[in-house]
């Protein structure tokens, strides 16, 4: 009698997984003894962005994105709902009572322990337990939905609502100190900072859209895009600076995920027939290496020099080498990837890929014979990146 009640419930609770369709289930939980937490998940959708907080049930993106709320007595527990296989996300767990000014615990998250487990259906993809780290936030980890991608990431920060920039060198990665940064946009002033040591320099502005613009000696000035989105969670931006140069300059720089992005540049042989430059093709031009730097574990910079033009046209795209094999990833359209182009001692081109878009490879754009850049800006398939032309 107790297997077949046994039996049946198992039936039971397979039926009411499949009635909910596909699509994926995440299940928080921590020690309320210790302190109480929070989970944020945000993501987008066909471009539309939203989020949903753990503490109480709500539901977002035309009922996609779905929070049933928090239950549990000593051991607190928060259960979220992605339905459909469509969408990137991002999945923060923060004190839930915490203020950027007051009341600071950066303990409280790893003394929790919490525990955040991932579903699809009855199969359980991923555990992740917080038991180190320091921080008010913690992003856990980002969901490709399409292929089901789960990307570990447990990086801590100081703030909750904070645009964090990190200053580098666009030749080596090496930080830049000391440069200038003016925080513009929305209804504030905001102070003008100094980078540290490390490169960094941080704000705490309204959510809005805000341009970062960055000063440093012997380096070209740059305007930068940054944003604070409605969740309220950090954003992160690496700002790669070049040095004063007269020739093209080709900058890229990401976010944390996808780890590995590469920079092609496809153009005309001094010598005659047309050359195809990446990481695993590197060769000398005119006794020069154009590829300054080749990045694999996230942000960049990844840079190209063209040092010596020659006549003709000139191609640039950014390949996804983390995904490559994957024709519906929409992580290289949601890595936050910027291209900045510098020629003459200046900025003289900026792109920044669309969201919402499968694929891996990025052609941003080309450089005409008459040496003007045509913007090209488009995500697409590429099954083999030694064939990109």
């Amino acid at each position: 009698m107790v297997k077949q009640c046994l039996t049946l419930f198992l039936i039971l609770v397979c039926a009411v997984l499949a009635a909910q369709g596909p699509g994926y289930r995440i299940v928080v939980d921590w020690d309320n003894m210790a302190g109480e937490l929070n989970g944020i998940l945000s993501g987008s959708i066909d471009g539309k962005f939203a989020y949903i907080q753990g503490a109480h049930m709500s539901s977002a993106l035309d009922g996609k994105l779905v929070s049933l709320g928090e239950t549990g007595i000593g051991s607190g527990q928060q259960t979220f709902e992605i339905k459909g296989l469509e969408g990137y996300f991002a999945f923060w767990i923060r004190d839930k009572f915490a203020d950027d000014d007051f009341n600071e615990d950066w303990d409280l998250i790893r003394h929790a322990r919490p525990r955040i487990q991932v579903y699809q259906g009855m199969q359980l993809l991923r555990t992740f337990v917080i038991e180190q780290g320091f921080g008010l936030t913690c992003k856990v980890f980002t969901l490709d939905a399409a292929t089901g991608t789960i990307d570990r990431e447990l990086r801590f920060y100081p703030k909750t609502k904070v645009i964090l920039v990190n200053v580098v060198n666009a030749l080596d990665g090496s930080p830049v100190a000391d440069a200038k940064i003016t925080l513009t946009g929305g209804d504030e002033m905001y102070a003008p900072k100094e980078t540290d040591e490390d490169g960094f320099a941080w704000f705490n502005p309204e959510i809005g859209e805000y341009h970062v613009q960055v000063v440093k000696d012997g380096f070209i000035g740059v305007s930068y895009p940054v944003r604070m989105a409605w969740d309220e969670n950090p954003a992160e931006y690496v700002i790669a600076v070049s040095p004063l140069t007269r020739e093209y300059r080709i900058v890229l720089t990401w976010g944390s995920r996808p780890l590995d992005l590469d920079a092609h540049l496809n153009g005309p042989h001094p010598q005659g027939g047309r050359f195809h430059l990446w990481y695993r093709n590197r060769m000398l031009i005119e006794g020069r290496d154009f590829l300054d730097r080749d990045d694999t574990d996230g942000y960049g910079p990844e840079t190209i020099t063209i040092y010596k033009p020659a006549s003709g046209e000139y191609l640039f795209a950014v390949h996804d080498y983390s995904n490559r094999s994957e024709a519906n990833s929409t992580q290289l359209s949601y890595s936050g990837a910027t291209v900045q182009v510098y020629g003459e001692n200046k900025l003289i081109g900026s792109y920044t890929i669309p969201r919402g878009m499968t694929g891996n490879l990025w052609t941003v754009f080309k450089i005409d014979k008459n040496h003007a850049l045509i913007p090209i800006n488009t995500v697409s398939y590429l099954i083999d990146e030694r064939n990109f032309e």
